[in-house]
Protein backbone atom coordinates (compact mmCIF):
# COMPACT_ATOMS: atom_id res chain seq x y z
CA UNK A 1 0.00 0.00 0.00
CA UNK A 2 1.34 3.55 -1.16
CA UNK A 3 2.88 5.71 2.17
CA UNK A 4 2.62 9.69 1.59
CA UNK A 5 4.20 12.27 2.76
CA UNK A 6 0.78 13.48 4.46
CA UNK A 7 -2.22 11.75 5.56
CA UNK A 8 -5.61 12.38 3.73
CA UNK A 9 -6.89 14.54 5.92
CA UNK A 10 -4.01 17.00 6.21
CA UNK A 11 -3.98 16.78 2.51
CA UNK A 12 -7.57 17.10 1.76
CA UNK A 13 -7.86 20.43 4.34
CA UNK A 14 -4.61 22.44 2.99
CA UNK A 15 -5.70 21.79 -0.92
CA UNK A 16 -9.22 23.19 0.74
CA UNK A 17 -7.33 26.25 1.89
CA UNK A 18 -5.96 27.17 -1.05
CA UNK A 19 -9.01 26.97 -2.95
CA UNK A 20 -10.72 28.81 -0.50
CA UNK A 21 -8.24 31.68 -0.63
CA UNK A 22 -8.07 31.71 -4.19
CA UNK A 23 -11.64 32.14 -4.78
CA UNK A 24 -12.39 34.67 -2.22
CA UNK A 25 -9.15 36.75 -2.93
CA UNK A 26 -9.94 36.67 -6.71
CA UNK A 27 -13.76 37.63 -5.68
CA UNK A 28 -12.54 40.38 -3.54
CA UNK A 29 -10.66 42.01 -6.43
CA UNK A 30 -13.48 41.29 -9.53
CA UNK A 31 -11.28 39.04 -10.82
CA UNK A 32 -8.68 41.61 -11.78
CA UNK A 33 -6.21 38.77 -10.84
CA UNK A 34 -7.59 35.31 -12.07
CA UNK A 35 -8.45 33.28 -9.39
CA UNK A 36 -6.71 30.38 -11.41
CA UNK A 37 -3.19 32.07 -11.44
CA UNK A 38 -3.79 33.01 -7.69
CA UNK A 39 -4.31 29.32 -7.05
CA UNK A 40 -1.42 28.06 -9.25
CA UNK A 41 0.98 30.11 -8.22
CA UNK A 42 0.54 29.49 -4.55
CA UNK A 43 0.78 25.84 -5.26
CA UNK A 44 4.15 26.70 -7.51
CA UNK A 45 5.64 28.25 -4.36
CA UNK A 46 4.62 25.54 -2.16
CA UNK A 47 5.98 22.92 -4.13
CA UNK A 48 9.12 24.88 -5.17
CA UNK A 49 10.30 25.53 -1.26
CA UNK A 50 8.92 22.36 0.02
CA UNK A 51 6.69 22.99 1.82
CA UNK A 52 3.45 21.08 0.03
CA UNK A 53 4.87 17.69 -0.60
CA UNK A 54 4.68 16.76 -4.28
CA UNK A 55 2.18 13.98 -3.36
CA UNK A 56 -0.14 15.63 -1.79
CA UNK A 57 -3.03 15.97 -4.56
CA UNK A 58 -2.71 12.13 -4.78
CA UNK A 59 -3.06 11.98 -0.79
CA UNK A 60 -6.08 13.79 -1.13
CA UNK A 61 -7.76 11.75 -3.77
CA UNK A 62 -8.33 14.78 -5.86
CA UNK A 63 -6.68 12.85 -8.48
CA UNK A 64 -9.89 10.41 -8.52
CA UNK A 65 -11.70 13.11 -8.18
CA UNK A 66 -10.65 14.91 -11.03
CA UNK A 67 -10.71 12.10 -13.65
CA UNK A 68 -14.74 11.92 -12.41
CA UNK A 69 -14.62 15.28 -13.86
CA UNK A 70 -12.67 15.11 -16.74
CA UNK A 71 -15.01 12.30 -17.70
CA UNK A 72 -18.49 14.09 -16.95
CA UNK A 73 -17.43 17.61 -17.85
CA UNK A 74 -17.24 16.73 -21.69
CA UNK A 75 -21.03 14.86 -21.82
CA UNK A 76 -22.30 18.36 -19.65
CA UNK A 77 -20.96 20.76 -22.19
CA UNK A 78 -22.27 18.92 -25.23
CA UNK A 79 -25.63 19.06 -23.42
CA UNK A 80 -25.38 23.25 -23.52
CA UNK A 81 -25.31 23.72 -26.50
CA UNK A 82 -28.90 25.67 -27.52
CA UNK A 83 -28.99 25.31 -31.59
CA UNK A 84 -31.95 27.63 -31.63
CA UNK A 85 -29.88 30.25 -29.62
CA UNK A 86 -27.18 30.15 -31.76
CA UNK A 87 -30.37 30.45 -34.91
CA UNK A 88 -31.91 33.04 -33.12
CA UNK A 89 -28.21 34.59 -32.89
CA UNK A 90 -26.66 34.43 -36.20
CA UNK A 91 -25.10 37.29 -36.28
CA UNK A 92 -22.42 36.52 -33.21
CA UNK A 93 -22.38 32.95 -33.65
CA UNK A 94 -20.80 33.68 -37.40
CA UNK A 95 -18.68 35.85 -35.97
CA UNK A 96 -17.58 33.47 -33.29
CA UNK A 97 -16.82 30.41 -35.35
CA UNK A 98 -15.04 32.69 -37.62
CA UNK A 99 -12.50 34.32 -34.80
CA UNK A 100 -11.73 30.33 -33.95
CA UNK A 101 -10.98 29.69 -37.52
CA UNK A 102 -8.58 33.05 -37.99
CA UNK A 103 -7.13 32.49 -34.24
CA UNK A 104 -5.98 28.84 -34.95
CA UNK A 105 -4.96 29.52 -38.42
CA UNK A 106 -2.42 32.96 -36.84
CA UNK A 107 -1.43 31.00 -33.93
CA UNK A 108 -0.21 28.19 -36.11
CA UNK A 109 1.27 30.25 -38.88
CA UNK A 110 2.79 32.77 -36.03
CA UNK A 111 4.21 31.14 -33.38
CA UNK A 112 5.43 27.77 -34.92
CA UNK A 113 8.39 29.47 -36.42
CA UNK A 114 9.26 31.03 -33.57
CA UNK A 115 7.46 28.81 -30.17
CA UNK A 116 7.53 25.84 -31.69
CA UNK A 117 5.21 23.12 -33.11
CA UNK A 118 3.82 22.01 -29.95
CA UNK A 119 3.21 25.00 -28.41
CA UNK A 120 1.60 26.27 -31.27
CA UNK A 121 -0.74 23.59 -31.75
CA UNK A 122 -1.64 23.42 -28.15
CA UNK A 123 -2.13 27.69 -28.08
CA UNK A 124 -5.61 28.06 -29.55
CA UNK A 125 -7.84 25.25 -27.92
CA UNK A 126 -6.48 25.77 -24.49
CA UNK A 127 -6.57 29.42 -24.65
CA UNK A 128 -10.35 29.68 -25.41
CA UNK A 129 -10.90 26.83 -23.76
CA UNK A 130 -12.12 26.24 -19.79
CA UNK A 131 -10.42 23.95 -17.17
CA UNK A 132 -11.89 20.56 -18.63
CA UNK A 133 -10.51 21.95 -22.53
CA UNK A 134 -6.90 22.23 -20.71
CA UNK A 135 -7.19 18.91 -19.05
CA UNK A 136 -7.80 17.11 -22.30
CA UNK A 137 -4.69 19.00 -24.01
CA UNK A 138 -2.18 18.13 -21.03
CA UNK A 139 -3.64 14.39 -20.49
CA UNK A 140 -3.09 14.13 -24.90
CA UNK A 141 0.96 15.01 -24.48
CA UNK A 142 1.55 13.59 -21.02
CA UNK A 143 2.65 10.55 -22.25
CA UNK A 144 5.02 11.52 -25.44
CA UNK A 145 5.71 15.07 -24.56
CA UNK A 146 5.24 15.33 -20.82
CA UNK A 147 7.38 18.64 -20.94
CA UNK A 148 4.25 19.83 -22.83
CA UNK A 149 1.17 18.59 -20.51
CA UNK A 150 1.75 21.13 -17.80
CA UNK A 151 1.67 24.87 -20.39
CA UNK A 152 -2.28 24.14 -21.21
CA UNK A 153 -2.83 24.66 -17.61
CA UNK A 154 -0.28 27.77 -17.60
CA UNK A 155 -2.52 29.00 -20.38
CA UNK A 156 -5.45 28.40 -17.94
CA UNK A 157 -3.96 30.28 -14.68
CA UNK A 158 -3.45 33.47 -16.99
CA UNK A 159 -6.79 33.91 -19.25
CA UNK A 160 -8.36 36.21 -17.68
CA UNK A 161 -5.60 38.13 -16.82
CA UNK A 162 -6.04 38.85 -20.31
CA UNK A 163 -9.58 38.75 -20.94
CA UNK A 164 -10.86 40.14 -17.93
CA UNK A 165 -9.88 43.96 -18.20
CA UNK A 166 -10.87 43.95 -21.87
CA UNK A 167 -14.17 42.18 -21.92
CA UNK A 168 -14.74 45.19 -18.55
CA UNK A 169 -14.11 47.69 -20.91
CA UNK A 170 -15.89 46.94 -23.94
CA UNK A 171 -18.95 45.90 -21.58
CA UNK A 172 -18.81 49.27 -20.31
CA UNK A 173 -18.87 50.96 -23.57
CA UNK A 174 -21.78 48.85 -25.25
CA UNK A 175 -23.56 49.63 -21.39
CA UNK A 176 -23.56 53.30 -22.07
CA UNK A 177 -24.86 53.12 -25.64
CA UNK A 178 -27.42 50.80 -25.05
CA UNK A 179 -28.73 53.06 -21.98
CA UNK A 180 -28.79 56.01 -23.99
CA UNK A 181 -30.41 54.37 -26.49
CA UNK A 182 -33.10 52.88 -24.35
CA UNK A 183 -33.86 56.33 -22.95
CA UNK A 184 -34.02 58.00 -26.49
CA UNK A 185 -36.75 55.37 -26.63
CA UNK A 186 -38.20 56.35 -23.72
CA UNK A 187 -38.07 52.94 -21.90
CA UNK A 188 -41.30 51.80 -23.78
CA UNK A 189 -41.81 48.47 -24.39
CA UNK A 190 -38.14 46.38 -24.64
CA UNK A 191 -38.47 43.27 -23.02
CA UNK A 192 -34.99 42.90 -21.93
CA UNK A 193 -34.82 39.16 -23.43
CA UNK A 194 -32.18 40.23 -25.96
CA UNK A 195 -33.82 37.75 -28.17
CA UNK A 196 -33.44 34.77 -26.12
CA UNK A 197 -35.95 32.29 -28.15
CA UNK A 198 -39.44 31.27 -26.92
CA UNK A 199 -39.54 27.61 -25.38
CA UNK A 200 -40.75 25.35 -26.89
CA UNK A 201 -44.54 23.91 -25.57
CA UNK A 202 -43.42 20.40 -25.83
CA UNK A 203 -41.98 18.64 -23.36
CA UNK A 204 -38.81 16.47 -23.30
CA UNK A 205 -38.90 13.20 -22.35
CA UNK A 206 -36.39 13.98 -19.70
CA UNK A 207 -38.58 16.37 -18.09
CA UNK A 208 -41.48 13.95 -17.83
CA UNK A 209 -39.55 12.30 -15.00
CA UNK A 210 -40.58 13.18 -11.16
CA UNK A 211 -38.44 15.54 -9.74
CA UNK A 212 -37.98 13.51 -6.58
CA UNK A 213 -36.10 11.04 -8.51
CA UNK A 214 -33.84 13.31 -10.05
CA UNK A 215 -31.12 12.98 -7.71
CA UNK A 216 -27.24 13.36 -7.27
CA UNK A 217 -26.76 9.61 -8.59
CA UNK A 218 -29.33 9.87 -10.87
CA UNK A 219 -27.82 13.24 -13.42
CA UNK A 220 -24.30 11.98 -12.64
CA UNK A 221 -25.51 8.39 -13.91
CA UNK A 222 -26.84 9.73 -17.14
CA UNK A 223 -23.43 10.78 -17.86
CA UNK A 224 -21.96 7.88 -16.89
CA UNK A 225 -23.73 5.93 -18.88
CA UNK A 226 -23.32 7.64 -22.13
CA UNK A 227 -19.17 7.39 -20.99
CA UNK A 228 -20.00 3.72 -20.87
CA UNK A 229 -21.28 3.29 -24.10
CA UNK A 230 -18.97 6.12 -25.27
CA UNK A 231 -15.87 4.32 -24.36
CA UNK A 232 -17.55 1.24 -25.82
CA UNK A 233 -18.28 2.01 -29.10
CA UNK A 234 -14.33 2.90 -29.40
CA UNK A 235 -13.14 -0.19 -28.37
CA UNK A 236 -15.78 -1.76 -30.70
CA UNK A 237 -16.76 -0.36 -34.20
CA UNK A 238 -14.93 2.96 -33.64
CA UNK A 239 -11.46 1.03 -33.13
CA UNK A 240 -8.74 2.02 -35.50
CA UNK A 241 -10.53 5.01 -36.54
CA UNK A 242 -8.41 7.83 -34.95
CA UNK A 243 -11.65 9.85 -33.44
CA UNK A 244 -10.84 10.94 -30.26
CA UNK A 245 -13.15 10.11 -27.46
CA UNK A 246 -14.12 13.40 -26.59
CA UNK A 247 -15.03 14.31 -29.69
CA UNK A 248 -17.62 11.71 -29.59
CA UNK A 249 -18.48 12.47 -25.70
CA UNK A 250 -19.13 15.87 -26.79
CA UNK A 251 -21.81 15.12 -30.09
CA UNK A 252 -23.38 12.17 -27.69
CA UNK A 253 -24.04 15.63 -24.84
CA UNK A 254 -25.76 17.64 -27.79
CA UNK A 255 -27.48 14.81 -29.51
CA UNK A 256 -28.94 13.76 -26.36
CA UNK A 257 -29.80 16.78 -24.78
CA UNK A 258 -31.05 18.58 -28.03
CA UNK A 259 -33.33 15.48 -28.01
CA UNK A 260 -34.64 15.88 -24.89
CA UNK A 261 -33.23 12.44 -23.60
CA UNK A 262 -30.74 13.91 -21.22
CA UNK A 263 -30.94 17.00 -18.85
CA UNK A 264 -29.59 20.26 -19.97
CA UNK A 265 -26.38 21.47 -18.02
CA UNK A 266 -26.77 18.29 -15.72
CA UNK A 267 -24.05 19.04 -13.53
CA UNK A 268 -25.31 22.41 -12.57
CA UNK A 269 -28.52 20.57 -11.04
CA UNK A 270 -26.53 17.42 -9.34
CA UNK A 271 -24.99 19.01 -6.44
CA UNK A 272 -22.02 18.02 -7.27
CA UNK A 273 -20.33 20.72 -9.73
CA UNK A 274 -18.69 22.25 -7.17
CA UNK A 275 -16.99 19.35 -6.64
CA UNK A 276 -15.74 18.06 -9.34
CA UNK A 277 -14.64 21.56 -10.99
CA UNK A 278 -12.47 21.01 -7.55
CA UNK A 279 -11.52 18.02 -8.88
CA UNK A 280 -10.35 19.46 -12.10
CA UNK A 281 -8.09 22.33 -9.82
CA UNK A 282 -6.52 19.07 -8.50
CA UNK A 283 -5.44 17.66 -11.91
CA UNK A 284 -3.78 20.90 -12.50
CA UNK A 285 -2.17 21.32 -8.98
CA UNK A 286 -0.85 17.39 -9.38
CA UNK A 287 0.33 18.70 -12.94
CA UNK A 288 2.13 21.41 -11.61
CA UNK A 289 3.51 19.87 -8.80
CA UNK A 290 5.51 17.18 -11.31
CA UNK A 291 6.80 20.19 -12.87
CA UNK A 292 9.82 21.82 -11.99
CA UNK A 293 9.86 25.78 -11.17
CA UNK A 294 12.60 26.51 -13.11
CA UNK A 295 10.50 25.03 -16.79
CA UNK A 296 7.43 27.00 -15.31
CA UNK A 297 9.29 30.38 -15.14
CA UNK A 298 11.14 29.38 -18.56
CA UNK A 299 7.85 29.01 -20.28
CA UNK A 300 6.80 33.04 -19.14
CA UNK A 301 8.00 34.36 -22.20
CA UNK A 302 5.91 31.63 -24.69
CA UNK A 303 3.16 32.48 -22.46
CA UNK A 304 3.11 35.73 -22.75
CA UNK A 305 3.57 36.01 -26.92
CA UNK A 306 0.81 32.98 -27.01
CA UNK A 307 -1.93 35.95 -25.17
CA UNK A 308 -0.23 38.54 -27.18
CA UNK A 309 -1.17 37.47 -30.67
CA UNK A 310 -4.28 35.63 -29.04
CA UNK A 311 -5.50 38.42 -27.55
CA UNK A 312 -4.85 40.83 -31.02
CA UNK A 313 -6.63 38.23 -33.04
CA UNK A 314 -9.64 38.18 -30.91
CA UNK A 315 -10.12 41.95 -30.75
CA UNK A 316 -9.16 42.59 -34.30
CA UNK A 317 -11.68 39.75 -35.38
CA UNK A 318 -14.57 41.19 -33.15
CA UNK A 319 -13.85 44.43 -34.57
CA UNK A 320 -14.43 43.08 -38.06
CA UNK A 321 -17.16 41.09 -37.45
CA UNK A 322 -19.09 44.13 -35.62
CA UNK A 323 -18.67 46.13 -38.75
CA UNK A 324 -19.75 43.04 -40.78
CA UNK A 325 -22.90 42.43 -39.03
CA UNK A 326 -23.45 45.76 -38.47
CA UNK A 327 -23.20 46.89 -34.85
CA UNK A 328 -20.61 48.18 -32.31
CA UNK A 329 -17.13 46.91 -32.22
CA UNK A 330 -17.51 47.10 -27.78
CA UNK A 331 -20.11 44.26 -28.81
CA UNK A 332 -18.11 42.42 -30.94
CA UNK A 333 -14.81 42.64 -28.87
CA UNK A 334 -16.69 41.62 -25.35
CA UNK A 335 -17.98 38.82 -27.87
CA UNK A 336 -14.72 37.38 -29.14
CA UNK A 337 -12.51 38.59 -25.80
CA UNK A 338 -14.97 36.50 -23.49
CA UNK A 339 -14.30 33.29 -25.37
CA UNK A 340 -11.21 33.29 -23.21
CA UNK A 341 -13.22 33.65 -19.57
CA UNK A 342 -16.15 32.12 -19.53
CA UNK A 343 -18.59 31.23 -16.71
CA UNK A 344 -18.58 32.38 -13.86
CA UNK A 345 -16.41 35.23 -14.44
CA UNK A 346 -18.50 36.57 -17.62
CA UNK A 347 -21.70 36.37 -14.52
CA UNK A 348 -20.03 38.92 -12.16
CA UNK A 349 -18.99 41.19 -15.18
CA UNK A 350 -22.15 41.17 -16.91
CA UNK A 351 -23.41 41.98 -13.06
CA UNK A 352 -21.44 44.89 -13.05
CA UNK A 353 -22.42 46.05 -16.48
CA UNK A 354 -25.55 46.37 -15.82
CA UNK A 355 -24.93 48.66 -12.93
CA UNK A 356 -24.62 51.29 -15.46
CA UNK A 357 -28.15 51.65 -15.47
CA UNK A 358 -30.41 53.82 -13.15
CA UNK A 359 -33.49 51.97 -13.04
CA UNK A 360 -34.42 48.22 -12.38
CA UNK A 361 -36.02 48.78 -16.25
CA UNK A 362 -32.80 49.89 -17.59
CA UNK A 363 -30.71 47.16 -15.57
CA UNK A 364 -32.67 44.13 -16.68
CA UNK A 365 -32.32 45.46 -20.37
CA UNK A 366 -28.97 45.78 -20.20
CA UNK A 367 -28.98 42.24 -19.27
CA UNK A 368 -31.09 40.83 -21.26
CA UNK A 369 -28.93 42.21 -24.42
CA UNK A 370 -25.77 41.06 -23.17
CA UNK A 371 -26.61 38.26 -21.93
CA UNK A 372 -26.77 36.45 -24.69
CA UNK A 373 -23.49 37.88 -26.55
CA UNK A 374 -21.63 36.54 -23.66
CA UNK A 375 -23.42 33.51 -23.42
CA UNK A 376 -22.80 32.10 -27.00
CA UNK A 377 -18.87 32.49 -26.46
CA UNK A 378 -19.22 30.25 -23.74
CA UNK A 379 -21.52 28.01 -24.75
CA UNK A 380 -20.31 27.41 -28.12
CA UNK A 381 -16.37 28.63 -27.79
CA UNK A 382 -15.07 27.70 -24.63
CA UNK A 383 -17.72 24.50 -23.88
CA UNK A 384 -17.41 22.97 -27.04
CA UNK A 385 -15.71 24.04 -30.00
CA UNK A 386 -12.42 24.32 -27.81
CA UNK A 387 -12.79 20.55 -26.36
CA UNK A 388 -12.95 19.69 -30.18
CA UNK A 389 -9.90 21.70 -31.71
CA UNK A 390 -7.61 20.77 -28.72
CA UNK A 391 -8.77 16.80 -29.13
CA UNK A 392 -7.70 16.84 -33.25
CA UNK A 393 -4.61 19.40 -32.62
CA UNK A 394 -2.59 17.71 -29.49
CA UNK A 395 -2.85 14.47 -31.53
CA UNK A 396 -0.50 16.43 -34.24
CA UNK A 397 2.03 17.55 -31.45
Amino acid sequence: MAEYTWAFDRSFLVFLLIAFVSMTTASRIRSLIPMPLIYGVLFILGFAFHILPTDMLLSANMIAVGTIAYNVLVVHSGTMINLKLLREKKQETFICILSMIVLISADVLILTPVLGRGIALLAPGSVVGGGASCAIASRLVLAEHPELSVFPWLIFMLQGLFSVPVVTWALKKESLALVKEFRARGAGSESGQGGVPPCSSRQPLCARIPTKYKTTPYYLGMIMIVTVVNNLLHQTVLSGMNINPNITALCFGFLLGGLGLMDRAPLFKSDSYGLLILGLMGLMANTLANCPWQAIVGYIPALLLVFVVSTAVLVLCGIAGAKICGFRPYRGIALTMNCVMGFPVNDMLLTNAAKTGETDAEQGYLKGQLSPVLGIGTMLISNALSTIVVSIMAMFV
